[in-house]
């Protein structure tokens, strides 16, 4: 029993670290960052004229939000998500975190780049970094912006399309001068985050914990988090500097589909459409940002966080006199709703891959995908994650009837197996020994109680992060939870939890071992899953709930069937032996036994005989 209940501790203490130095990075703070160093970051152009006309801005209303422009740099200011199930006090939800910042805004557009030629080349076509455009014309659906000057003029018409938080972008550049002048095109989407805003809790992943991503076309993906900028990082081949990378940018190798920044429930996403020459390389890059002169690093800073920035670089074209060019992106500004995804730009853009399911993404589409035709049958996302689990645990349970069985078994052998512990309570070698032959006699095996578990896990892992990511239950109440994406804040349903798997513990016959580590366990586990669930999201203890009751049933229906099983077995084993005779009373002479009748004298005869046994007499037919 020692060598297999070591060798079992062993396999699951192993497994515990692997889940640790997986997940507890991401539960205790999430975002990365709390770099000492600064980064390398290269200059960035800025200029802009001297004196600047006042923002006006320019509104377009599509379906699901409200997009603002704002004629200093033609980005986006503010991007309104207007569902009542993103209202914030009553108020849109505004998708934009840099309305004040005019070089970090989504949707900028930015005609030179520091790699291709310094600031003061004569060859350029456009002599700012920021420009104040006009409103040329405004509708609800489209809005056109324009710059001239001697050297060019710029137009920039941004439109609804008839889907969901989507913006069609097209730029063209017309070269006014009487030389050949040259431009290269960047596009770019940034968030803002404070370390704050992406650190979690206990056991709880921030859902503002933000990465930077690029898809190719050959369906290759690269994410990045805060961790993969470290100073030191910039030494990799990714940041060598190029044609069109400075040298701080970590550029993917590849035609780009889709460059993103995004968290757990939003992202802001381009998607290249047109282009006068080749298609343009994704960049991706986090640059911290922190009072330096009064923190020494970012987590040190209240007010410190990060750009998470994801461009679209072209290369440099010339223009000849007169000569212009056209640049065509799409904008994904929204939340990562799987339908609305999908269906995105026409359902050509592969956006829905911005949902990252993890490592058992293969398991967690699935579950994904039946969750999804739940709700379409009964929209209740409460009553989709307990019919979820209900099937789960349905179709598992196969691998947990040989387990159930072998703990119906252990506690049938537990006196024996007391008798062992005490026998040998001196000696742990021999009482593993004895406890192995015990088990081996009786076909018994424990180790097979783990192995639906260890099956289980992964359903467990990729339910979690089915739920981790899913902003359809954002915002969404059921029974006594305003929201299902966030923690129960009156720490009930943990409590329930606890207790249902304190029932299961006590239910589930120990293995042998100490009677004070058994005792342990038995408190220990109900313990742990309580505290886990003090801060998981509410629909992944909805899950947990329904598979712990769904566990007791299933045990006491296995054992109810076993014990059935047994009583037939005993009934009809063979048949039953006559009751044996009393044995003589001391001092009482011994009497002589009936002579049995023979068959012949037996032959004929119908008359009943009566036949002593015991104390009782019963008649039989002749």
């Amino acid at each position: 029993m020692e060598k297999r209940g070591g060798a079992l501790r062993m396999v699951l203490l192993g497994l515990s670290a692997l889940l640790l130095v997986m997940y507890v990075p991401k539960l205790f703070g999430g975002g990365g960052g709390g770099s000492t160093g600064r980064q390398p970051l290269q200059s960035e152009l800025t200029d802009e004229p001297t004196t600047r006309k006042p923002e006006q801005l320019c509104d377009l209303w599509g379906p699901r939000f409200h997009a603002q422009l704002g004629t200093q740099g033609a980005s986006i200011k503010h991007f309104y998500l207007t569902s009542p199930k993103y209202l914030k006090a009553g108020k849109p939800y505004d998708l934009s975190t840099t309305p004040d910042q005019e070089l970090r805004r989504q949707l900028r557009f930015h005609w030179r780049n520091i790699a291709v030629a310094p600031a003061d080349d004569p060859k350029w076509q456009v002599t700012f970094d920021t420009l104040d455009w006009e409103i040329r014309s405004s509708t609800a659906t489209r809005c056109e912006l324009g710059y001239k000057d001697a050297r060019v003029e710029l137009t920039k018409v941004v439109s609804t399309t008839d889907r969901p938080y989507e913006l069609a972008a097209s730029a063209t550049v017309t070269n006014r001068a009487d030389r050949p002048l040259r431009h290269a095109l960047s596009v770019e989407t940034t968030d803002w985050r404070r370390q704050k805003d992406i650190t979690g809790g206990m056991f709880r992943v921030s859902p503002f914990v933000t990465r930077v991503e690029c898809i190719l076309k050959d369906g290759a993906a690269t994410r990045l988090a805060t961790s993969d900028f470290e100073p030191d990082d910039f030494k990799e081949p990714a940041f060598a500097r190029n044609q069109l990378n400075p040298g701080d940018w970590h550029q993917v190798k590849g035609r780009p589909r889709v460059a993103a920044v995004s968290n757990s429930y939003f992202a802001n996403a381009l998607v290249p459409v047109a282009s006068p020459r080749t298609d343009p390389v994704c960049q991706l890059q986090i640059e911290q940002r922190w009072r330096a002169t009064r923190f020494d690093s970012v987590d040190q800073d209240p007010e410190g966080g990060a750009m998470y920035r994801a461009a679209l670089a072209y290369p440099p074209l010339e223009l000849g006199p007169g000569q212009s060019a056209q640049y065509k992106v799409l904008s994904y500004v929204g939340p990562k709703e799987r339908d609305v995804l999908a269906a995105a730009g026409g359902g050509r853009t592969e956006l829905d891959r911005l949902i990252d399911l993890g490592f058992f993404s293969v398991i967690a589409k699935v579950l994904v995908a039946f969750l999804l035709q739940v709700y379409r049958a009964i929209p209740n996302w409460g009553i989709a994650i307990i019919i979820l689990t209900l099937t789960a645990r349905t179709l598992l349970f196969p691998l947990s009837i040989p387990s159930i069985k072998s703990m119906i078994k252990m506690r049938e052998l537990k006196p024996e197996l007391d008798a062992l512990n005490a026998k040998y309570k001196d000696d742990a070698q021999a009482r593993g020994l004895a406890q192995m032959e015990l088990w081996r006699k009786h076909k018994v095996n424990p180790f097979i109680g783990c192995l639906p578990q260890l099956a289980t896990m992964p359903v467990w892992i990729a339910l979690y992060t089915t739920l981790q990511t899913a902003v359809e239950l954002y915002n969404i109440p059921f029974l006594w939870f305003p929201d299902l994406s966030q923690p129960d804040r009156f720490y009930i349903l943990p409590f329930i939890i606890g207790g249902t798997s304190f029932v299961q513990q006590k239910m589930m016959p120990m293995q042998g071992g100490d009677p004070t580590q058994q005792k342990m366990m038995l408190y220990l586990m109900p313990g742990m899953f309580t505290v886990f669930m003090l801060f998981l999201p509410a629909g992944l203890g909805v899950y947990m709930f329904t598979n712990g009751v769904l566990g007791i049933v299933q045990q006491q229906a296995v054992e109810w069937h076993a014990r059935r099983s047994a009583q037939r077995a005993g009934r009809g084993s063979g048949p039953m032996l006559p009751e044996a005779a009393p044995a003589p009373k001391s001092g009482a002479p011994a009497t002589k036994a009936a002579p049995r009748a023979t068959a012949s004298s037996q032959k004929g005869s119908s008359k009943p005989r009566r036949e002593r046994r015991g104390s009782d007499a019963k008649f039989s037919e002749g």
